[in-house]
């Protein structure tokens, strides 16, 4: 029998970051009481933009260098407990795990891509989903990934079994599935998990991911060399759309795949070139040849003895050259959390997201009107490029 929880206070792990920052104003708009728990030094947030209504607590759920033993006398001070995260939780209805290593980014030198996802997203998260539980929240959320979703469904390509991260990904929502000890009408925790695809939008005092790990990676081509697929696409506004609803609505056990709309890989591409005044464009390689390039990516990686959460040597075939869609599934989603009744739509458009997240990488490019500069137009980035190392390279 369907639920809802009445909301009156939430508590996001990761609050401050690009999905927990638009979840806790989308909570305050619905007069729900916000906490957050944010990294030490991680963000100035006393500029204004940040909600002041907003409690923030300091410190670090888990530490990347940790598994190093890298970790300096402050950070270690810094690592919270599980009887701080107890303490943290008392009082709040529900708990927003927004937190965890990108699907893009490698484990540290000597660590394997398994042990360093599983420890991150689900030894770390479990233990977190047992502090609420003890300190009596009533649901908990976390931020999975799509690609569990797919892994579902398609059970015949074997993603699991081939992706650590995806691995850990369907392991994660399965643990914290399992800490909810048959959910709140039981005596334990509902536990529900959103399954987000890619993200597109920007925030105060960040640079989106994106450049890091895709356009700069592109800045020494003629064009943007990319394979032939696809995937479903949303604006953050969406993301918190579904947060907020998920926290009233979502039932024990749910994994409900998060999304707005199908598009292809070439429109997402020209549509960032062309916002930043590039005169690239999207180029399409075959399977194959986008493979050589995956291989060649794996073979740096496997250098420097890291391994990726994504396996390169399969990643375009199992990936990037097929159309990851699940649009209808997403509508079920919207459907099934009720988002008519809070005039929810699925969030903002996705090609204004995409030109935000553009905007926010090269913001030295724009105007304070948000308008290109004429000096831009016309000019490919270099490597590198950023605000503060915004060298002008005529175009020839």
């Amino acid at each position: 029998m369907e639920q809802k929880l009445d909301v009156k206070s939430v508590f996001i792990c990761g609050g401050t970051g690009f999905l927990g920052y638009y979840s806790a104003k989308k909570f305050l708009k619905q007069g729900v009481k916000v906490g957050v728990m944010a990294l030490p030094n991680e963000i100035t947030l006393d500029q204004g933009w940040w909600p002041k209504e907003i409690d923030v607590k300091l410190g670090y759920l888990f530490n990347f260098r940790k598994m190093n033993n890298q970790l300096t006398d402050d950070e270690r001070a810094a690592l919270v407990t599980h009887e701080q995260k107890v303490e943290m939780f008392k009082g709040y209805d529900c708990l927003v795990y927004a937190v965890g290593p990108d699907d893009r980014v490698h484990s540290p030198a000597g660590v394997t891509a398994y042990d360093y996802f599983h420890e991150k997203l689900v030894t770390e998260v479990v233990d977190t989903f047992e502090a609420a539980k003890e300190a009596g929240v009533k649901k908990a959320i976390v931020l999975n990934s799509y690609f569990a979703y797919f892994d579902r469904i398609w059970p015949e390509k074997h993603y699991a079994e081939n992706h650590p991260y995806i691995r850990v990904r369907v392991e994660q929502a399965d643990a914290l599935i399992k800490v909810g000890d048959g959910g709140v009408a039981n005596g334990g925790m509902d536990v529900v998990v959103l399954e987000l695809p890619y993200i597109f939008g920007s925030m105060p005092e960040r640079t989106p991911l994106w450049k890091e790990v895709f356009l700069d990676r592109f800045a020494s081509f003629p064009a943007v060399f990319f394979p032939k697929g696809g995937t479903n696409m949303i604006h953050v506004e969406g993301i918190a759309e579904a947060v907020v609803a998920a926290a009233y609505y979502g039932q024990h056990g749910d994994k409900l795949p998060v999304g707005n709309e199908d598009r292809k890989f070439k429109d997402m591409i020209n549509t960032i070139m062309e916002t930043v005044g590039c005169t690239k464009r999207y180029c399409g390689v075959p399977c194959w040849m986008a493979t050589l390039g995956g291989i060649k990516v794996a073979n740096d990686i496997k250098k420097m003895n890291c391994e990726p959460g994504l396996n390169y040597k399969r990643l375009m075939k199992d990936i990037q050259s097929i159309d990851l869609f699940n649009a209808e599934d997403c509508a079920k989603t919207r459907e099934h959390l009720h988002f008519d009744e809070f005039g929810f739509n699925g969030g903002g458009n996705v090609d204004d997201g995409i030109r935000e997240t553009a905007k926010a990488c090269y913001p030295h490019r724009f105007d304070e009107n948000g308008n290109l500069i004429d000096k831009w137009k016309g000019v490919n980035p270099i490597k590198n490029e950023t605000a503060t190392n915004n060298i002008f390279v005529n175009k020839k």
